[in-house]
């Protein structure tokens, strides 16, 4: 067939085409026509249950200008409410807007309960509420934070620490101002209810006294970053040219386990130097019914008005039990002026929570030779409040 012969065949077949297509348009705008009506009876379904759920009724949802009055119903003995009784509602007050420039506050009371042969050397009633700690904390600032204890005690009332921690300085740097506990070994720088005892080790006591090293003045820390272990060096002043300083190495040694290793010097009226170690054991899959943790903190006393050096250390471990309940041991040795002391510990603990437990602790103690007294000593701690987290 030529080309001349295809023209007339092609002609047939678009005038065939024509009307079919003409047809699929006109089938097409119909099914649009049919969708849009349905979104219309949709949309207006809708705006009657809207109106429906406003009250109102179609007409006056749409013209909102619509004035109405409304006669008064006649006096039948019934009581009309009038305009004046008005009832106010108050807001609920945004509880989370009044504590924004109120400080975290928390309460840790401590009991301790004595029983056994009578101590002169650490006089115990036989109960007590031995400190209550009140403890505020906050942001003054996006560069310092205000911290302060204060501890009610039968002889009275004191500002354990209170100072204002600096944590935005240049080159690594934080610092505290104010009155602190020296970062001089590890018990030192503990509040009572961290102690893991209920009493306080005898090279504690019989170096430091009962409040430990604490006082006024200025605590400068850096930390060195770098691929063997976490150290930090700490220098502190105090008042009264008193001076203290700490070093701190920190390594992980492996999944379960770390240790800490550090050094102390302070100069007061008499000089002192210690040494420090921690032996941390925490397996990961078991980290909620087992740990143990091991600890030695030997100090050296150079002071003046004896003819020695005063030495004295105390080792401890602890171990977890269960989930709830803790088992330790701890070895006490001091120097007393030119005596020795000398005790063993055993404690049993339970932590019902985390806002509380309860601890017994028998001990056994020789004052510089002398008869030895054997006591038990009960311990409950509560807390209620936000408390900050102690140093690690």
């Amino acid at each position: 067939m030529t080309r001349r012969g295809h023209f007339p065949f092609f002609l047939i077949i678009l005038l065939i085409a024509q009307p079919l297509f003409a047809q699929s348009q006109d089938d097409k705008l119909k099914q649009l026509e049919q969708k849009l009506d349905e979104l219309i009876r949709q949309t207006t379904e809708l705006r009657q249950e809207i109106d429906a759920l406003k009250g109102v009724t179609a007409p006056e949802a749409e013209d909102l200008t619509k004035v109405t009055e409304v006669t008064p119903p006649a006096q039948t003995g019934v009581s009309v409410p009038q305009l004046t009784d008005v009832q106010t509602i108050n807001n609920p007050a945004n509880a989370g807007a009044s504590k924004v420039f109120n400080p975290d506050t928390s309460v840790i009371g401590s009991f301790i309960g004595h029983a056994g042969q009578r101590n002169p050397f650490d006089p115990r009633s036989s109960m007590q509420l031995d400190e209550a700690e009140v403890a505020f904390e906050a942001f003054v600032d996006p560069y310092m934070k205000g911290k302060f204890f204060l501890s009610f005690t039968p002889e009275g009332v004191d500002v354990e620490e209170g100072y204002a921690n600096l944590i935005a300085l240049p080159h690594d740097l934080t610092a505290k101002i104010g009155k602190m506990k020296a970062t001089f070994g590890k018990d030192n720088t503990w509040h009572t209810h961290v102690r893991p005892w209920v009493d306080q080790p005898l090279v504690i006591h019989n170096f430091f006294g009962d409040e430990g090293f604490n006082d006024s003045g200025v605590s400068v820390s850096k930390a060195f970053p770098n691929d063997f272990a976490f150290v930090e060096a700490t220098a502190e002043a105090f008042k009264d040219n008193q001076y203290n300083g700490h070093l701190k190495l920190f390594k992980d040694l492996s999944e379960n386990s770390n240790v800490e290793v550090g050094t102390s010097f302070a100069h007061t009226a008499d000089n002192f130097g210690g040494i420090d170690v921690t032996y941390r054991w925490k397996p990961l899959e078991q980290g909620l019914y087992r740990g143990f943790i091991g600890r030695f903190e030997g100090i050296v006393d150079d002071r003046g008005d004896v003819d020695r050096r005063l030495k004295g250390f105390y080792a401890s471990g602890d171990y977890q039990l269960g989930q709830r309940w803790f088992t330790g041991i701890r070895l006490d040795r001091a120097d007393r002026g030119d005596v020795t002391d000398k005790g063993v510990s055993a404690t049993l603990t339970f932590w019902p929570s985390e806002f509380s437990q309860f601890r017994t602790q028998l001990r056994r103690t020789s004052y510089g030779g002398a008869k030895s007294v054997t006591e038990l000593l009960f311990g409950m701690q509560f807390s209620i409040g936000a408390h900050g987290a102690h140093t690690f």
